[in-house]
């Protein structure tokens, strides 16, 4: 085709010109100058806001009557020597420290010079650690007299109703190690080699040379050993004696860095020496109003103490009371009826409870004694195997009746169903326990505990008993004391609580008028 017929193209329009890059200029840094001298003025009351908790703490801790704390601080009048803090300063940082999770002394000596709230309470001056930790665990009979006078600041604001409480326990760790209990061959030998060694730097009360710090904290280290060992050797007569009485033959072993500590089971099924905190709670505000510590793993035996400390913070007892099954046994059903107070728990069927009795001893849960048959009003008993038993005796067991029937050693072996029924001892024939009847008062629990009413109100339980504890663990980071010894332990949980129903204080009074 001729160029001239050819077609025109559509016309492209030109690209555009591309703009030309802006030139960058040098980099731009803040730099940090180390090299300066600053003169900072610091106006404490603007360290913290005006609805601060350390305000709220200071403003109650003072209102409160610490004279318990003062008076051992009295000197004689014209003796020399420096002021002592004032127990207020000293209760506001301890209540303050555990409520932002700091259980340690040096943590708080350390935190002291720039943290503010910690500079707002001390005006900017600072509390050794020594100071801080004497303070903490010397005050015991103080300590329980101000929860009591908090106990009823919160009564007389209507915080506190013991119409109904629900008390719980929770273990707590023990400074000690899992690996520091020893048995009594340990314990003598350890102990002697500790007398022997104090022995030997002579009498301390005599006339010596000069000694240098180092040789005296050395003679002082070993004088504490000895006598913590002789307080091991205490606890092992006691437990000692309590195996005994309880029929058991375990070897008994204490820990020799803190002797009143107890292994025990925690709900992540480790096991490790703590202490057991028992804790009371009213059911409408959740308020603590009642604390202590015991050595003793099960709750059985836990819950009357508990019950005469509310009485003794409130100098009155609560009305009815909810716990679980581990409180829920003959004594306390006993004990609180006669205090009249309602109580409201978790009883397991005995039928239950026997065969899993039963089970731990090797025997089959199908030849429970509730599988056996009663002949002739209960002179004789007949397995399901179709054997006689022979009546044996009484016996009691938690304070219930019980007829015991023995069968033949005989009929035992010659029975298909001895391995499951008598794996143990066969030769000399099982022996069955059967009830002879349950007491009125337990009776008249466990037909309460049928109703309706009294499950609703024990469903309650877990939302009110156990929120304390997990309070206390997560938010005030007690899972571990950081002191030794049942009663410092106790101290230190004290303070956990008193944290805890001040804080309780602060979110239901102190701050409702600037919430209105």
């Amino acid at each position: 085709m001729p160029i001239a017929e050819q077609p025109i193209l559509v016309d492209i329009p030109e690209q555009p010109e591309q703009k030309a890059k802006p030139q960058r200029g040098p980099l731009k840094l803040r730099s940090v100058n180390r090299e300066q001298t600053m003169l900072v003025q610091i106006y404490l009351e603007d360290l913290v806001a005006a609805d601060h908790k350390a305000r709220a703490i200071w403003e109650l801790v003072e209102g409160m009557d610490l004279t318990q704390f003062t008076e051992p601080l009295r000197t004689t009048k014209g003796c020399a020597g420096r002021p002592a803090w004032n127990p207020q300063l000293l209760v506001s940082l301890w209540v303050y420290a555990y409520s932002e999770g700091i259980s340690s002394a040096r943590e708080i000596e350390r935190l002291m010079p720039w943290e503010p709230a910690m500079q707002w309470l001390s005006g900017l001056e600072t509390v050794n650690a020594h100071t801080l930790s004497d303070f903490r665990v010397e005050h015991k009979f103080a300590l329980d007299e101000l929860f009591a006078q908090l106990l009823a600041l919160l009564e007389g604001e209507g915080l506190v109703n013991l119409e109904q409480v629900m008390h719980d326990g929770t273990k707590i760790r023990a400074q000690a190690g899992a690996d520091s209990f020893r048995r009594e061959k340990t314990l003598r030998q350890r102990l002697a080699e500790a007398r022997e060694a104090v022995k030997q730097m002579g009498d301390p009360q005599a006339e010596a040379p000069a000694k240098s710090r180092k040789q005296a904290a050395q003679e002082r280290a070993a004088r504490e050993r000895m006598k913590r060992l002789e307080s091991a050797m205490e606890e092992l007569t006691v437990l000692q004696a309590e195996k005994k009485q309880e029929g058991e033959k375990a070897e008994v072993r204490v820990s020799l860095s803190e002797p009143e500590a107890r292994k025990m089971k925690h709900g992540d099924n480790a096991i490790a020496p703590s202490y057991n905190a028992q804790i009371t709670t009213e059911a409408e505000h959740k308020i603590i109003v009642g604390v202590h510590a015991t050595q003793c793993s099960s709750d059985a035996n836990s819950l009357m103490p508990a019950l005469e400390e509310v009485a003794q913070n409130l100098e009155k007892t609560p009305q009815q009371v909810v716990v679980d099954g581990g409180f829920t046994n003959r004594n306390n059903i006993i004990g609180c009826v006669g205090q009249q107070i309602d109580l409201v728990g978790s009883l397991p069927d005995p039928k239950e409870r026997s065969e899993a009795a039963m089970k731990s001893q090797g025997i089959d849960p199908d030849f429970a004694p509730h599988h056996f048959v009663i002949l002739e009003d209960g002179k004789r008993l007949q397995c399901p195997a179709g054997f006689n038993l022979e009546q044996l005796g009484q016996s009691v067991k938690h304070g219930d009746p019980y007829q015991q029937y023995r069968a033949r050693g005989e009929d035992c072996l010659s029975c298909r169903y001895q391995p499951q029924c008598c794996p143990k001892t066969p030769a000399r024939g099982r022996t069955v326990s059967i009830r002879l009847a349950e007491q009125a008062d337990v009776a008249a629990f466990r037909k309460k505990m049928e109703s309706a009413e009294s499950k609703a109100i024990y469903r309650r339980r877990g939302e009110v008993a156990e929120f304390p504890n997990a309070w206390i663990k997560e938010k005030l980071g007690l899972r571990k004391f950081r002191v030794r010894g049942l009663v410092k332990a106790e101290s230190e949980l004290l303070w956990a609580c008193l944290t805890y129903n001040i804080m309780q204080w602060v979110r239901l009074i102190w701050r409702r008028p600037a919430m209105a």
